[in-house]
């Protein structure tokens, strides 16, 4: 898996896990429901970026296409069946909690590209 994605999918449980803390310090009645909206967010780009990454495939461009979107559209299911469970489930859901969480652990897609890597992670990106 590229450096870039592996700090991508890092950054949305580290930050799934501080406001989880941070509700839990601050009202433990909103952290299960930030954390299940991290985990909503997580699971399901975690899943994507497996299926495209960890196997190595040579096949024409319209094959390759067609399996990232067949793996998107798996993910987005993946995404709306979480939160239907939780929220279908979960009866003491806090919904602003759920969903802020899970709309700040999502932006790390676009926020995390953006920060300079360390040198470690430019190390894991050499070595790979």
């Amino acid at each position: 898996m590229p450096a870039q994605i592996y700090r991508i999918l890092v950054w949305q449980w580290l930050i799934t896990f501080s406001i989880t803390v941070v509700l839990f310090v601050a009202k433990r009645d909103l952290a299960l429901s930030a954390f299940l909206g991290g985990l909503v967010c997580a699971l399901p780009n975690m899943y994507f970026a497996r299926q495209i990454f960890t196997k190595r495939r040579i096949a024409a461009a319209h094959t390759l296409l067609r399996f990232v979107f067949v793996a998107e559209f798996i993910k987005m299911g993946l995404a709306i069946a979480l939160l239907a469970i939780v929220l279908i489930k979960y009866k003491e859901v806090h919904p602003i909690a759920l969903f802020v969480t899970y709309f700040i652990a999502h932006s790390c897609m676009w926020v995390v590209p953006l920060i300079k890597p360390k040198t470690s992670d430019r190390t894991i990106k050499q070595i790979q």
